[in-house]
């Protein structure tokens, strides 16, 4: 993910803000009721060879090797088009029964001059059936809208969410920087609580304000940019451990955490789950295993 990404970020202020969810009544959740899933943007990637799949596995089986690390995965490929039916298919039989795929809405719906336009509605339905396709393997759908979708579409936005099935996950990040003034993002907040929409918080170093730390309802949904070759990556994980005690005190039931890093570093992906996953068990007194790095094996 190119947004937000920064060559150098010596002297950001990773600071995060307090989750914060004004509109909704707060219940206290236990840790023990909470899910985490974690994952990457992609399974596909031949830099996993030899550290987070064997060194000898076929492209054919890479989903079924990745989902033997994670329990999730952030599906980016569905931002060009809908997959068919039987690509559905092959990606639910790939994995066993407690694996969720977060599919991203197609940019043909997303990057439209209008969101609710008849060709919009047609393909948003087509990519609803590929979400039922995948039955209750489907995770968090999201929804990234423009850069140039502004807070002056606001009632685009309105329709946009009134046609969305009650029934379906869906979290959306705004990209453009009038969504995040302090009036606007109330405002769209209530909307979300109104509709059950949930919302993406983007941590990434070029764009801070995209880090709003708005939840609603139980599920918190972070995209995270960093390719742990920086010392801020490992405080950078421990605010958001930190901040998970936050969010089951507004009742968050369902973390859904994603990293992105640059192509020829995503084989850092390891270090850093394995981090986050030590950091995780060690404040919450759990015991999510560790992915296998197979260059030890």
């Amino acid at each position: 993910m190119k947004f937000g990404y920064l060559e150098n970020i010596d002297g950001v202020d990773f600071t995060l803000p307090p989750l914060k969810n004004d509109f909704q009544e707060q219940q206290v959740v236990s840790k023990n009721q909470l899910k985490l899933f974690i994952g990457a943007p992609v399974w596909s990637d031949k830099n996993y060879l030899g550290r987070l799949y064997p060194q000898n596995t076929k492209q054919k089986d890479f989903l079924f090797e990745y989902s033997k690390q994670f329990n999730s995965i952030e599906v980016n490929a569905t931002r060009y088009g809908t997959p068919k039916p039987h690509v559905i298919q092959r990606w639910y039989d790939s994995v066993g029964p407690e694996f969720k795929f977060s599919l991203k809405v197609p940019q043909v719906i997303t990057h439209r001059k209008d969101i609710n336009d008849k060709m919009s509605r047609q393909r948003f339905d087509e990519f609803l059936l590929a979400v039922d396709g995948l039955k209750e393997k489907s995770g968090m759908c999201f929804a990234v809208m423009a850069n140039y979708f502004k807070s002056d579409k606001f009632d685009s936005l309105v329709e946009f969410i009134e046609n969305v099935p009650r029934d379906l996950p869906l979290a959306i990040e705004f990209r453009d920087q009038s969504w995040f003034s302090h009036s606007i993002l109330n405002h769209w907040q209530e909307l979300f609580v109104k509709y059950n929409i949930s919302s993406v918080i983007t941590d990434t170093p070029g764009r801070r304000d995209a880090a709003h730390c708005r939840i609603i309802g139980e599920h918190l949904f972070v995209r995270f940019v960093g390719d742990f070759s920086h010392p801020s990556e490992l405080l950078r994980i421990e605010s958001w451990i930190l901040s998970f005690q936050r969010g089951l005190q507004l009742g968050v039931k369902n973390i859904w955490f994603y990293v992105h890093q640059p192509g020829d570093k995503r084989g850092k992906v390891l270090r850093f789950f394995n981090s986050f996953i030590s950091q995780f068990n060690k404040t919450y007194h759990l015991d999510y295993p560790k992915l296998i790095d197979y260059s030890k094996v």
